[in-house]
């Protein structure tokens, strides 16, 4: 319950992410996330976000408050981690996430938390259907998942990352490399 309100003041920018979690610490990092308790689970995406996650990506993050899941999206800039907007995503008797076997602290990436909440929404999807998910429908998902996104990954991976340097404070100048520079100058002489 504390979690989701920490959550909520970060939101309202009321203090910052670090602040709220300063005390969470972990009991053991090599223990595999599907054996950690909600707290323990929570402690460790809430350090991975702190010292893991990389400068400008985003994370969603899941919390449990008296049975009910909340979700929020954590963006990490240069210094800080804002957290977005708290909202309550599943009602009582749903999962947060749906780990791997074998995964703990050190294993964890970005993609391997999107998958473990991708695979939870699936489990808890069925349960509102009255259905019970199994192994088999779980791969028939992954596999459906795989060949929509394929397409879509492979045309992210050609678009090019903007890479910028700060000139001053708060001032920034985007860095172009000359084949870019030449892109641009053709587009505008059409």
């Amino acid at each position: 319950m504390e979690n989701v309100i920490r959550l909520q003041n970060c939101h309202k920018r009321n203090i910052t992410f670090k602040q709220a979690f300063f005390t969470r610490g972990m009991i053991d990092d090599s223990i595999p996330l599907k054996q950690l308790s909600a707290k323990g689970e929570f402690s460790a995406l809430v350090n991975w976000a702190r010292h893991e996650l990389p400068k400008y990506e985003k994370m969603d993050l899941r919390a449990d408050m008296e049975g009910v899941v909340y979700q929020t999206t954590l963006y990490k800039d240069d210094r800080q981690i804002r957290v977005g907007e708290v909202a309550r995503k599943y009602g009582p008797g749903a999962i947060r996430y749906d780990w791997l076997p074998g995964t703990n602290y050190y294993s964890l990436t970005l993609r391997e938390i999107q998958a473990s909440m991708w695979r939870a929404d699936i489990i808890n999807d069925g349960k509102m259907r009255g259905q019970e998910i199994t192994q088999e429908m779980m791969m028939q998902h992954t596999e459906m998942q795989r060949g929509e996104t394929s397409g879509v990954m492979s045309t992210i991976s050609r678009v090019p990352s903007i890479r910028m340097r700060e000139m001053e404070k708060n001032r920034w100048e985007v860095v172009l490399t000359e084949e870019e520079r030449e892109l641009i100058d053709e587009f505008l002489e059409i």
